[in-house]
């Protein structure tokens, strides 16, 4: 029996990411939950090995796998429709994979032309515009050139191109699957330093991983951690 909460959240509550007895089973049993859990920090961090449904879970939150049973509220939603609407996702390599041999100018003109209305052509985007387009996810780290091939960047500089894309569509929440995907510890830090600065400014980021030594990567306030 699913719980009775309100269909839209306040988008002003403290608690940005919200489960209640939250679980999703598939043919062969359950993928994860019954959960609760409640994070008021602007980082969460879900931790658990492989095949322990991370990624379910984080497609729950983003609207984009519906439970079984409970309930998600993220950005003030739990309708899958507005969560959809309202968080962005990166790092699902069947959703937001990025083809080798586009640039990243031109991944950066499908996404746009992705989400602009259908009668709205997306022109070649000129290097300042791709600079521009790129800085809310780069930040003060050095960017790629608008002409830089997919498969010519660096794990790092990929998957801030991602984020990027993601943020193009004005999320409220953002959600990141596969975070150990970076190998070393360097590239790693990098990426939380960015995604600690994208979440102070106000969207709340759920990222997932095998590894709970991650949570420390994130600048204050401390994660909070989801276990499965």
């Amino acid at each position: 029996m699913r719980t009775a909460l309100p269909q839209d959240l306040d988008t002003g509550s403290p608690r940005p990411i919200h489960l209640h007895e939250a679980a999703v089973r598939g043919p062969r049993g359950p993928v994860f939950g019954p959960l609760t859990a409640t994070s008021t920090t602007p980082v969460t961090v879900v931790c658990g090995p492989r095949g322990s449904g991370r990624t379910s879970l984080l497609l729950s939150l983003a609207g984009r796998m519906r439970l079984s049973a409970g309930d998600a509220s993220v950005a003030g939603s739990i309708r899958p429709a507005a969560l959809r609407k309202r968080v962005g996702i990166a790092g699902f390599d069947d959703i937001d994979g990025l083809e080798p041999t586009a640039s990243v100018a031109g991944a950066l003109r499908e996404r746009l032309a992705w989400v602009a209305p259908w009668y709205r052509r997306v022109p070649r985007l000129a290097p300042d515009v791709v600079r521009e387009l790129l800085a809310d996810a780069f930040g003060a780290l050095e960017q790629p050139s608008a002409d830089t091939r997919v498969r010519d960047l660096g794990p790092v500089d990929a998957l801030l191109l991602r984020i990027a894309l993601a943020l193009l569509e004005s999320p409220e929440a953002l959600v990141l699957d596969d975070f150990d995907q970076l190998r070393s510890a360097a590239e790693r830090d990098l990426v939380a330093l960015r995604l600690s600065e994208i979440a102070a400014t106000g969207i709340p980021i759920v990222i997932a991983t095998t590894d709970p030594e991650d949570a420390a990567r994130f600048t204050a306030p401390r994660p909070t951690v989801i276990a499965l």
